[in-house]
């Protein structure tokens, strides 16, 4: 915007000496005034054309360096997304990278669709910290959904005269904006929230800064689906869907690590094998769904009894299995008859009605003293567990 002001400065600095010349030639000669006219209207036209011919060299070189910023970002952009386990961060970085290619916006923001239908703050610039802690919108409100009737599905140019339609619910000294590009952002099917560039200034943003805008948008939109994909992989690997509990895979993996580090340092690992009692029995007779239910009890008297640092799986079936770093057996022992003490004293009542008592045997085995190995470990605690399970019999 101010590289346009000096242009038309220059511009009519230009129309002047062409005017200047006019009175020279008339004020000199009289009969040069024809002469002088021509001159004058010559000098203005070159003005005129050399304004324009230096406004559209600014804007193409303008655009040309927000689409090679552009470029340059994309692989970054992917990078922070991908790899990144910060989620604000990510949404922070993906702002800052377009306050880098529109320089002259004045506060931007990437909103977040609540399930309640209100837009939050998860990354913005320009705004004051209360201002930002206290937003809270419905998408309705939006300037984007309004301009649109909320049917928007691309990025959307919001101009000085569409602002004078839009109603808000935000003071007006919180919102002086006369030119803005506001963006929806997809997951899928599922709109995510609002990306918004804001100017103070009149016709501050183009159809040309829509078009880069749009191409950005699309670009996060399809990284945030490969990320939320990858995500939703990774805890299939890793959260057993049933119990809550660590897939068998991801156990031994953590395990490993667990053996690796406690033979570094010298420390004391715990292993201990559950099976639960009886759940054939419950299948036959209450059906597969009350099944379930017990297993996914049990898991979860498990998951809440364990400690931050312990790891607590499902091995399969009826099967559970646990890690407990730096722990001795007798205590570990003790905890777990704490367990299946509490457990025979509060019943479960099932879908069908029916009360089961959750039971379950259990098996220890230490590291260093039963093993070295996952494999050897395994095999200790679930000799001692099949001894529980005759034992009860």
């Amino acid at each position: 915007m101010q590289g346009h002001k000096a242009v038309v400065w220059t511009g009519s600095a230009f129309a002047a000496a062409g005017l200047a010349c006019f009175f020279v030639f008339s004020w000199h000669d009289g009969a040069s005034k024809p002469l002088a006219i021509e001159v004058a209207l010559l000098v203005g036209l070159l003005c005129g054309v050399l304004t324009f011919l230096v406004l559209r060299l600014r804007d193409v070189n303008e655009s040309s360096r927000k689409l090679g910023l552009i470029a340059a970002m994309n692989v970054q952009v992917n990078r922070d997304i991908l790899l990144n386990e910060d989620l604000g961060l990510i949404y922070a970085n993906i702002l800052g990278y377009l306050f880098r290619i529109f320089n002259e916006a004045t506060t931007g923001s990437i909103l977040k669709l609540g399930d309640d239908g209100h837009l939050t703050f998860v990354a913005s610039k320009g705004f004051s910290d209360e201002f930002v802690g206290k937003f809270r919108l419905r998408l309705e409100d939006s300037f984007l959904y309004q301009v649109t009737h909320g049917n928007f599905k691309e990025a959307r140019l919001i101009t000085a005269s569409d602002f004078e339609d839009v109603a808000t619910v935000i003071k007006p000294d919180d919102w002086r904006y006369q030119s803005v590009i506001s963006a929806p952002i997809f997951v899928g099917d599922r709109l995510f929230g609002l990306l918004n560039l804001d100017s103070s200034i009149a016709s501050t943003y183009d159809q040309k800064d829509l078009e880069i805008v749009e191409r950005f948008r699309a670009q996060i939109e399809v990284v945030l689906l490969a990320r939320e994909r990858y995500s939703a992989n990774i805890k299939r690997y890793q959260v057993d869907a049933l119990s809550g509990l660590a897939t068998r895979h991801y156990f031994e993996d953590q395990l490993a690590v667990a053996l690796e580090r406690a033979a570094r340092y010298q420390e004391r690992v715990v292993i201990g094998l559950f099976d639960v009692d009886g759940l054939k029995q419950v299948n036959d007779t209450q059906g597969h769904l009350a099944g379930d239910q017990l297993i996914a009890h049990i898991a979860q008297v498990l998951r809440k009894s364990a400690r931050n640092s312990d790891i607590v799986g499902r091995l399969g079936g009826d099967e559970f299995v646990a890690c407990y770093p730096m722990a001795k057996a007798p205590a570990i022992e003790h905890t777990i008859q704490e367990i299946r003490k509490q457990l025979r004293l509060n019943p479960i009542l099932t879908g069908s009605g029916a009360l089961l008592v959750p039971e379950f045997s259990f098996g220890l085995a230490s590291f260093p003293e039963d093993g070295s190995t996952v494999e050897a470990l395994l095999g200790i605690a679930d000799q001692r567990m099949y001894a529980m399970k005759q034992a009860a019999h």
